[in-house]
């Protein structure tokens, strides 16, 4: 029962910082990276609308997360390591979501 409880409360806290994380990523990359001045969008330059700030908002991103993933594995007991890996295999879809909502 105490293991069981032990768990659940890994996971909770877990996902508060999941959620955090994510939170505090995607508003400074969307800050730094989408405004720009209208004179610089409207020479273009690429073939794709604002691909450059695509490709950098998912390099700092895995960059975040790997940090982040590095850092955490390092502070916690081996037990909860699992957990670690979950939060950063559900962070890589979630890299997704956070992209469509940051450019469109």
């Amino acid at each position: 029962m105490q293991k069981k409880n032990e768990t659940a409360l890994a996971m909770f806290i877990g996902a508060v910082v999941f959620l955090a994380l994510e939170v505090a990523v995607y508003y400074s990359l969307v800050t730094w990276l989408i405004p720009t001045a209208p004179e610089v969008e409207e020479q273009g330059g690429s073939i794709v609308r604002n691909w450059n700030k695509v490709m950098y908002f998912i390099l700092v991103y895995m960059a975040v997360l790997v940090g982040a993933l590095l850092l955490a594995s390092s502070q916690v007991p081996r037990s909860y390591r699992k957990h670690v890996l979950f939060w950063f295999y559900l962070s890589l879809p979630t890299l997704l979501v956070i992209l469509v909502l940051a450019f469109s």
